[in-house]
């Protein structure tokens, strides 16, 4: 089996997530056999061996958080007889149904009555009243050890019996391996109805595979579990004691760089401050700078942090950090007596406008109907039209088979899309996509892909605001150099420029002109990333305002 024999399961079948995972392991078997241990294979090999049961059981268990249960939960009507698909499992030593687990883990599988009926046993000098809390119950009963023992050993005659999943490594290695990251759960997947959904297909390449080398998929598995531990509390000096060596892999980079970072700001919230400015310092994130900034200016090294604070001003592109470098140098500034005066940025113009206020519609909704004729035609796009384009465009640059970008044939677009990177290893196809704004043919190849590529799920499109009248009349009004202008600042960071963008467009075929509106309501105002994308816009001779609505209260 390779990604592209992958087929969904519908849901008429009973058994469809078992389907998808099925489908999960044999692709991992294939693809990464290389990448998994002897044992690790013999254990998959003999998962697909069992009786349909003991499979569906073991999934539906991978499926649920945590890995001990209750044998009186696992009441599943495709696992008619329990002992005998948990009997398989155990042979297959997926499971073990004699594990050892800590005193705070019974209690949490304890329902209020039955720790009590704990407590009675494990403290039977203290009089429990069948009123007390479950919370003050647990409280008393760890007040003994925290050693771990198998149940019986911590309750001699339990009301229930308890199994515990063995596997719960390797099917972590698994789904990090098929999704390319360890937030997607596997009911996320197998429980979907992927018939549902259209992805485009995408070459997988022995050389575009995203893990190449099992070292990889270690030290993946070792940054999430710091990064666990990290939430958990744990001490920040230790926990960089125990950070692997980087290794040579382009899109794991970007992962330790980030786990650099989240290692630094963490330190940061807990005020040790010296550890936060090394992490930072070590971290290439593209925030680290800024960060190490805010913890020197904290410290009042105001005039040495406004001399960084310009020098990284005029270093870095993202408009995003350059409004918090701007803001940092005109602190440091007045606290340091300097004379600094930032540039004067351009104006956005804005208009007003008094609407009877409406009962039922939204207020982009009042200023089309009011602001439409014959001539002029107003579409609500805010953050759909102009990312559609975008994605249409440059299609085949999204969909480009890079190494670290796809890992299974369902994916909305590539891991990669919002990284600071995304454009490096596309620069032809960018460049290319660029060239048809020059040459005219990019209104022909925008139309093209509308209907070729209409309902495939892509992460920059939501196809029902793509309406065709809509792109032939705005491809028709808005010139190409407006257009690129847009395109650029997109990919500058295509994770915070994907937002902001004006609410309305307005066309006139009959003047052949068009302009952008943000409309704001009474209370409301720009937010900043909506500010950066006007000056953008207006740097290029964008026609684009804000329109301040008032309502008139009288005549509504």
């Amino acid at each position: 089996m390779d990604l592209t024999s992958l087929s969904p399961t519908s849901l008429d079948d009973p058994l469809y997530y078992l389907r998808n995972a099925q489908q999960v392991v044999q692709l991992c078997l294939k693809q990464y056999a290389d990448l998994l241990l002897p044992d690790e294979i013999q254990q998959l090999e003999q998962l697909l061996l069992l009786d349909e049961s003991a499979q569906a059981l073991l999934i539906r268990m991978v499926m649920r958080k945590g890995v001990l249960f209750r044998k009186d939960n696992l009441n599943y009507h495709e696992v008619p007889d329990l002992e005998a698909a948990l009997q398989q499992l155990r042979m297959a030593e997926l499971v073990d149904d004699q594990p050892e687990l800590s005193l705070q883990a019974l209690c949490d599988l304890c329902r209020r009555e039955e720790c009590l009926l704990l407590a009675r046993y494990r403290l039977p000098e203290r009089s429990l009243t069948a009123s007390r809390r479950k919370s003050d119950l647990v409280a008393m009963l760890l007040e003994q050890n925290a050693d771990q023992q198998k149940l019986h050993s911590w309750w001699p005659e339990p009301p229930f019996e308890l199994v515990e999943l063995s596997c719960n490594p390797l099917f972590d290695r698994l789904r990090l391996m098929f999704f390319g990251n360890l937030y997607q759960s596997w009911s996320e997947f197998v429980l979907t109805e992927l018939g549902l959904q259209q992805f485009e297909p995408v070459s997988f390449t022995p050389e575009s595979r995203p893990f190449q080398r099992r070292g990889e998929v270690d030290l993946y598995l070792q940054l999430q579990q710091l990064r666990e531990r990290v939430e958990a509390g744990e001490d920040i000096e230790a926990l960089c004691q125990s950070l692997p060596e980087p290794i040579d892999c382009d899109w794991i980079h970007y992962r330790y760089q980030k786990v650099l970072f989240q290692l630094g700001h963490e330190a940061e919230r807990r005020q040790q401050i010296e550890l936060a400015l090394r992490l930072y310092q070590q971290s290439q994130h593209r925030e680290a700078h800024l960060r190490t900034l805010r913890v020197l200016e904290k410290r009042e090294l105001a005039e040495q942090v406004f001399a960084l604070a310009t020098q990284a001003h005029e270093q870095i592109r993202q408009p995003e950090i350059r409004v918090g470098l701007r803001r940092i140098q005109q602190r440091c500034a007045r606290k340091a007596g300097l004379d600094f005066s930032p540039p004067e940025s351009i104006k956005v113009p804005v208009h007003s406008l008094t609407l009877p206020k409406p009962e039922y519609i939204r207020v982009e909704s009042a200023v089309i109907e009011f602001l439409s004729d014959a001539d002029t035609q107003l579409f609500h796009v805010e953050n759909h039209l102009f990312t559609g384009l975008f994605a249409l465009l440059f299609w085949p640059a999204l969909y480009a088979p890079l190494r670290g970008a796809f890992f299974n044939p369902f994916q909305s677009g590539p891991a990669d899309l919002f990284r600071p990177d995304f454009s490096e290893g596309r620069t032809e196809l960018i460049a290319s996509a660029f060239e048809q704004l020059s040459t005219g043919a990019y209104r022909d190849t925008i139309l093209q892909r509308l209907e070729q590529k209409q309902g495939i799920s892509c992460s920059l499109i939501y196809w029902p605001s793509l309406q065709p009248e809509l792109v032939e009349t705005a491809l028709a009004l808005i010139p190409a150099m407006h257009l690129e202008a847009i395109f650029r600042h997109l990919l500058l960071d295509l994770r915070h420029h994907r937002r902001g963008l004006p609410d309305l467009i307005e066309l006139n075929r009959a003047t052949g002109c068009y302009r952008l509106i943000e409309v704001k309501g009474p209370g409301d105002r720009l937010q900043d990333h909506q500010r950066l994308w006007m000056q953008a816009m207006l740097e290029h001779d964008i026609p684009v305002s804000v329109l301040h609505v008032r309502w008139d209260e009288e005549n509504t």
